[in-house]
């Protein structure tokens, strides 16, 4: 019997690599034929009984008519996650959340780092486990996207943290009530009976900011870090769960970790790359990438954080509702493809309609004024224009780089 790889993307070929070190037979499926893949290898529905257990990537849709082939059949679907979780035995700190989650799960797994615990990012971030099955670290820290908890089976958690959970992805879930259930669902893995440090950590999935910013703050000021906190650009909850994971960490675990090595890590913090990354500011105009801003919520807080704003809307909007699009009034003029689906009737901005998102360029040249601040937060998923939001924040970047060599 074969195991079924379901999907050949970075996930689907992760799997492969650990099929193949250990000698396991597998077929591939994936719907898109050009993909290059060994005719030997190629899965259709007349090998269906071939097959013993199926492997699913995350971007699978629960639709997909193969998937109802599978259950049909009772095959067992499994992801690379279960696999990895029935091999490895160590520490796992699992991440969820709408937005913020690769920021947090990269902060933790540096800070971490910086303090000699050894550390790694993986799952959602870009890294599947299974490719680190072998290697030992203290923690593995787990960024997990509502389409990996919607098929994972198995996982032991060592901690279970929910960052914040606002629309996203309703093309994918049947409704918001479906995603935040999946995105919920993570509370599941942490086991009550295994010790005291087995826990969940949330902001609350609504939650209130009047309560949750005088929490953050009582930290913070614990903490010693009032003077360099204003400068990181982080979501409330993100400071707020970093601080009082680390805090639980030194009180469960005995390291030494301490208010200065949070000090002196916070004040060297980067903005990860296309996430409100400042790229350049010339002739008094900033110039600011937030191509990871896929929805509304993130989109909405980006926009608070300037002044004097040229926003630039772009991307696919998931079938969210308006009800998480809170434009700031610092905004004052909006730069939107006519292709995008979103409601601006609640904002004074000024609205330009482009034709598609490459005329950026030319539109931008004729409108920034010193002061302006020119803000890339897309708002919606790349697919419909780029490969990936990294592909649309370089493109970004290159507009600005284009201005910059035209102004001279």
């Amino acid at each position: 019997m074969k195991k079924l790889i379901f999907g050949y993307g970075a996930t689907g070929k992760s799997v492969e690599d650990y099929f193949q070190r250990n000698n396991i037979g597998y077929l591939i499926y994936d719907d898109d034929k050009n993909i290059n893949i060994s005719n030997e290898l190629i899965f259709d529905e007349k090998r269906l009984d071939e097959i013993d257990e199926v492997i699913i990537s995350p971007g699978i849709k629960p639709t997909h008519p193969l998937l109802g082939e599978i259950k049909s059949k009772e095959l067992i679907v499994n992801t690379d996650i279960d696999l990895f979780n029935d091999i490895y035995k160590g520490k796992i700190i699992g991440v969820t959340g709408t937005n913020g989650k690769t920021t947090f799960v990269n902060l933790l797994t540096e800070y971490l780092n910086s303090q000699g615990i050894k550390s790694i990012a993986v799952g959602n971030v870009g890294k599947s486990p299974i490719e680190i099955i072998g290697e030992d670290y203290e923690f593995v820290i787990m960024e997990l996207s509502s389409f990996q908890l919607y098929y994972i089976n198995r996982l032991k958690l060592y901690k279970a943290i929910v960052l914040n959970i606002y629309e996203d992805h309703l093309d994918w879930h049947l409704d918001f009530e479906e995603y935040r259930n999946t995105k919920l669902k993570i509370r599941e893995f942490t086991d009550s009976n295994s010790g005291e440090s087995s826990e969940n950590y949330d902001s609350d999935v609504e939650p209130d900011y009047h309560d949750l910013i005088s929490k953050k703050n009582k930290l913070i000021e614990q903490a010693g870090i009032l003077d360099i906190v204003s400068d990181i650009p982080l979501y409330e909850e993100t400071i707020y769960i970093f601080l009082k994971v680390v805090n639980d960490l030194k009180l469960y675990n005995d390291f030494n970790l301490n208010n200065d090595s949070i000090k002196q890590f916070l004040s060297n913090y980067k903005t990860e790359e296309h996430r409100f990354e400042v790229i350049d500011q010339f002739d008094n105009v900033i110039y600011i990438n937030d191509s990871k801003s896929t929805n509304f919520n993130s989109l909405s807080k980006a926009t608070s954080e300037i002044d004097n704003g040229i926003l630039v809307l772009h991307g696919i909007t998931k079938n969210i509702s308006s009800k998480d699009l809170k434009i700031s009034k610092k905004v004052k003029t909006i730069l939107v493809p006519e292709d995008m689906e979103i409601n601006l009737s609640d904002t004074n901005a000024k609205i330009i309609k482009l034709k598609s998102i490459f005329e950026i360029q030319e539109v931008l040249i004729d409108i920034i004024k010193p002061g302006d601040t020119v803000l890339f937060s897309c708002g919606g998923a790349s697919f419909n224009d780029f490969k990936n939001y990294e592909e649309r924040g370089k493109f970004f970047k290159s507009v600005v780089s284009n201005i910059k060599v035209k102004n001279g």
